[in-house]
């Protein structure tokens, strides 16, 4: 059956007023799939603009919510199936069948949707604490599910799109904990897989073609010359991207927005790594150019921070811990036959990042004894940055912590009687877009 096809390549490609018309086409010669496919165009259209998340702040009948629509769709189906198994309708044989093959596919999706559904509220319930370890895991086991299933064969660019975001949504947490553990090779796989992904599905997307397609969407990639943007850069600010008309759905407009995160996480956590092959490939400043078109620019943040209020050092410790090995060049070439040598004593609390490039060495005792004699507050992601003034050297710090890694500390070589709200202000914004707390947030405020 054709029109079924078309229909599903429509939700697939996130074009809903096409598919609703194609719906109205297939219920007048099949009445009972077209009230179906009504139904999960609804479903399609509420997941990918992600109001199953806005309910939780909103008063929504249970019985309404696109998880319990889901939920009975799947029920319903085969018997459906039967339905048309037995039916003595003016379906020939071989629609029968396409029918049948079709619908138990579509009771498979209806399951993964739960499941995704599931998942994306356990992110958003994590924006804070940032613990993502089973989450990841559980994103791991159904990519597998997902994949067994091979639902591309049977529902065209719908089932496409979910093994993308299924995959997309696992490489997202893999690039997330990459980063926090140093991992500089792995954070690197991780991005390069996410950013061909996305891309891939919007291609794909735009390519489809069926009856009644809606106008197509602009192509919002272009790359720049800095060897990083072929990896990991779209090469757009995101206010060329919103005067183009960005009608993504709000899905892929939040991968999108996770993933500049993360790649300005990166580029500020392995900067020193970066900078050497920035500087290979560009003739201007590395330091800055390294950081052109990306979606938050840290390294501008806190240059002018630093010369606006005269801070001595800001920068990024990391600390070191038994189940994470670290390496300073962010990999090892041999993890098998390299036994690894783990770093002891104030080594083990490394600079990661520091601007001015030149270490604050001589503060790294004061700054190891604050973050022992603070990890209870330290380890509160709703706590704010601790003060503290060393009177032997007379110097004051800010901390707060990025991740179970990393933390942030702001250096002042003058006694600040008060804790001064504008370092508070500042240390707990970058923090905050550190961790990815705005960007997970934003799952239900994208518009």
């Amino acid at each position: 059956m054709e029109d079924c096809q078309h229909i599903l390549k429509a939700l697939g490609a996130f074009d809903y007023v096409a598919a609703t018309k194609l719906i109205s086409k297939i219920t007048k010669a099949y009445q009972p799939i077209g009230n179906i496919f009504t139904r999960l165009c609804s479903c399609e259209s509420s997941f990918t603009q992600l109001q199953f998340l806005r309910s939780r702040w909103f008063v929504m009948r249970k019985d309404t919510s696109v998880e319990i629509v889901y939920t009975n769709l799947a029920s319903e189906l085969p018997k459906e199936i039967l339905n048309i198994t037995t039916a003595t309708s003016s379906l020939s044989n071989t629609d029968k069948n396409h029918l049948i093959v079709v619908m138990d596919a579509l009771t498979k999706l209806c399951h993964i949707r739960r499941d995704m559904i599931n998942l994306y509220q356990a992110i958003l319930a994590q924006s804070i604490k940032g613990e993502f370890d089973e989450i990841l895991n559980d994103m791991e086991a159904l990519q597998t599910k997902t994949l067994d299933l091979n639902l591309s064969k049977n529902l065209s660019v719908l089932g496409v799109g979910v093994e993308k975001e299924i995959k997309i949504l696992t490489c997202l947490l893999r690039a997330r904990t990459a980063i926090t553990n140093y991992a500089f090779q792995e954070a690197c796989i991780a991005l390069f897989q996410l950013k061909g992904d996305l891309t891939e599905w919007k291609r794909i997307c735009q390519e489809q073609d069926y009856p009644e397609k809606s106008s197509t969407r602009p192509d919002d990639t272009k790359e720049l010359s800095t060897w990083r943007f072929p990896l990991f850069g779209t090469g757009q600010s995101e206010s060329k991207v919103h005067k183009q008309g960005d009608i993504w759905p709000n899905t892929i407009r939040w991968h999108a927005r996770v993933l500049g995160n993360l790649t300005s996480k990166m580029t500020l956590y392995f900067n020193t790594i970066l900078l050497e092959k920035e500087s290979i490939v560009s003739d201007q400043d590395p330091e800055k150019t390294l950081w052109k078109g990306l979606r938050i620019d840290y390294y501008e943040q806190i240059s002018t921070f630093k010369k606006k209020h005269n801070a001595y050092s800001i920068g990024l410790v990391y600390e070191v811990t038994h189940d994470t090995p670290f390496y300073p060049q962010g990999y090892v070439c041999c993890p098998k036959t390299t036994p690894y040598e783990p770093p002891q004593g104030i080594h083990s609390f490394p600079f990661i990042y520091c601007h001015p490039k030149e270490p604050p060495n001589k503060h790294l005792p004061s700054i190891i004894s604050i973050i022992q004699g603070s990890k209870h507050k330290l380890s509160d992601p709703r706590s704010g940055p601790v003060y503290f003034y060393d009177h032997t050297i007379g110097s004051t710090y800010y901390m707060m912590r990025v991740d179970k890694h990393a933390v942030c500390v702001i250096i002042y070589l003058d006694k600040h009687l008060n804790r001064e709200p504008a370092t508070v202000e500042f240390i707990t914004n970058i923090v905050t877009s550190l961790r990815g707390s705005t960007v997970i947030e934003e799952l239900i405020r994208v518009d």
